[in-house]
């Protein structure tokens, strides 16, 4: 067959320029606008369009990570650590008490190395 010699337009151009030229009318106004020139557009495809092209105008934003090893404020600090401390002697209700928990756990720590 023969290829037609009707030129064929490009409707997602045609949105874009239509977009371009009036940035303040809603997708539903630039279709009814193309439609009066002969495309068949609805107000649907238009939005797509125009997201679309707003999608790839905006950049990925960069997160900064944190390298491997490295102390965060608060976490692994010598105040913090401190704190932790104190905290765990008030939990366990006293110096002695907090004493004979970690005997208990370096002996459970123990018995779990021989397990292994």
């Amino acid at each position: 067959m023969a290829k037609s010699k009707r030129e064929t337009v490009n409707k997602s151009q045609a949105i874009r320029d239509a977009l371009e030229a009036h940035p303040d009318k809603s997708p539903l106004e630039i279709a009814t606008a193309l439609k009066a020139k002969g495309l068949d557009v609805n107000a649907q495809y238009v939005s797509t369009i125009k997201s679309n092209a707003k999608a790839k105008g905006l950049k990925r934003r960069i997160v900064k990570r944190r390298k491997p090893g490295r102390v965060v404020a608060g976490n692994g600090s010598a105040d913090h650590i401190m704190k932790a401390g104190l905290h765990f002697i008030v939990l366990a209700g006293g110096v002695e008490a907090a004493r004979e928990r970690l005997v208990g756990l370096a002996e459970l720590i123990e018995a779990a190395k021989q397990v292994e």
